[in-house]
């Protein structure tokens, strides 16, 4: 492991990139943006000399791969909302791969809390490093977020498009790879699980790429099919990660295959954006034609499967030959395992609920060139993190958590999106940062 003064000093050097990025490269971003993560940062190493139970080292060494995790995460958010298949492979690598390891950390750690706040303060920077650098990626390669305007998704040319795409290739040929390497050297057992994992990954992420891609340009129908669709797929595929104790035997195929499913995802979206005439930021304007953007018929769909799952899941789960098993509390206070299963059913309810909203919210905000808008979203969302993923870790019984997971997650989205909406208008954050007016350069 490096030493203490190494970590710090690669945390400062990440940390201050963006004045570097505004001074050496000359790119138009605001001073906060630069200010943000080196504050933060700071902030970060104070709280690791004030924790108690758990080194120096091992703290400082948190907080440079929380730093590093949430960069990925948002490079490869504003990656998939744009139109570089290359660009959208290799962060969508990175920040799945880091992902996994999150969770194998989770799943042997039963909590984190003595290093909660250094994970909100590598959210923060991390987040905010990642956005500046990939808007400057963005005007280096031309990348825009609105799919209507690219030529290539044109009846006639999209399959040829695909087709020639050399990333998706090279990840499908190294998932062959692997799987015959797998299968020449694991048990039958493990290879079982590796095929379970690869399937489940792809349909993981290529409805993942859907719905973050809906949640952004704002269509509730879109949203309410893809989310239900999506968060289905995610807990399954999380449940049983988990009951496979994330085995590192797991990771590389997990890693390509929500890559591969994510490219696919975001690809497929693009056509039904260019088909559908659905654009990014539509709500700015003063009145909004698409009348699907603001139809409240998906509340009620969703309020409607909420109600009838609350009433009658026992006979639901029964009738597939399921029986209800006990289920653990998220929240870590006294008497949690004791608590009557409906309250902790709606604990979980709000969670996930909450969690969606703010990961819309989140989300939305780091595609969008408003610093404080981003960083004011990012404080409570580790929070929510870490309660819905030590939920699924404590109850991995898919048939018990996933109705009440991809439900209120889906109803979180919406919700998450009418906030987004009316925060963006008022502060008019845009996706596709605005060139040459002084407007942009103080939003930005």
């Amino acid at each position: 492991m490096p030493s203490t003064e190494v970590i710090i000093l690669l945390l400062f050097l990440v940390s201050a990139s963006g004045f570097a990025l505004k001074y050496l490269l000359k790119f138009n971003t605001g001073i906060s943006n630069c200010i943000y993560p080196v504050s933060f940062t700071i902030l970060g190493i104070i709280f690791a000399t004030q924790l108690q139970g758990i080194s120096f080292v091992e703290a400082i060494t948190f907080l440079g791969a929380a730093i590093a995790q949430f960069i990925a995460f948002v490079v490869v958010s504003r990656s998939r909302q744009r139109s570089s298949f290359t660009f959208h492979t290799f962060a969508s690598l990175a920040s799945n791969g880091s992902w996994y390891i999150t969770l194998n950390i989770l799943d042997r750690a039963n909590a984190y809390w003595p290093l909660f706040l250094l994970h909100i303060a590598g959210i923060i920077a991390g987040r905010t490093v990642g956005v500046i650098w990939s808007q400057y990626i963005e005007k280096k390669l031309g990348l825009i977020s609105d799919a209507t305007k690219d030529a290539r998704l044109a009846p006639g040319q999209r399959l040829r498009v695909f087709m020639a795409e050399k990333t998706f290739w090279a990840l499908a040929l190294l998932l062959v790879i692997y799987v015959v390497y797998a299968g020449f050297n694991f048990s039958a057992d493990a290879n079982t699980s590796i095929a379970i994992v690869i399937g489940l990954g792809i349909l993981q992420n290529f409805f993942y790429a859907l719905t973050t891609r809906a949640s952004q340009r704002g269509n509730n129908w879109y949203i309410v099919i893809t989310g239900l669709a999506g968060g289905l797929v995610f807990y399954v595929s999380v449940a049983y990660l988990f009951s496979k104790d994330m085995t590192m035997a797991l990771f590389i195929p997990y890693t390509l295959s929500t890559t591969l499913g994510s490219v696919t995802g975001a690809f497929l979206s693009m056509i039904i954006e260019w088909t559908l005439g659905i654009k990014p930021d539509e709500h700015l304007k003063e009145k909004t034609k698409n009348k699907q953007t603001k139809s409240k018929t998906p509340y009620i769909v969703v309020l409607g499967m909420a109600s009838i799952w609350i009433i009658f899941q026992g006979p639901i789960l029964k009738y597939f030959g399921y029986t209800q098993t006990t289920i653990v509390s998220p929240l870590p206070f006294f008497g949690e395992d004791t608590l009557p299963r409906m309250i902790i059913m709606l604990i979980a309810s709000v969670i996930f609920l909450f969690d969606s909203a703010i990961h819309t919210l989140v989300s939305r905000a780091g595609n969008r060139n408003h610093a404080g808008y981003h960083v004011s979203a990012c404080i409570p969302k580790g929070l929510f993190d870490f309660y819905k993923l030590r939920y699924i870790s404590l109850n991995a019984h898919i048939p018990d958590i996933v109705p009440v997971a991809i439900i209120a997650s889906c109803m979180g989205s919406l919700y998450g999106k009418d906030i987004s909406e009316r925060i963006e208008k008022w502060l008019q954050a845009r996706m596709d940062v605005e060139e040459n007016t002084k407007a942009s350069a103080v939003k930005a």
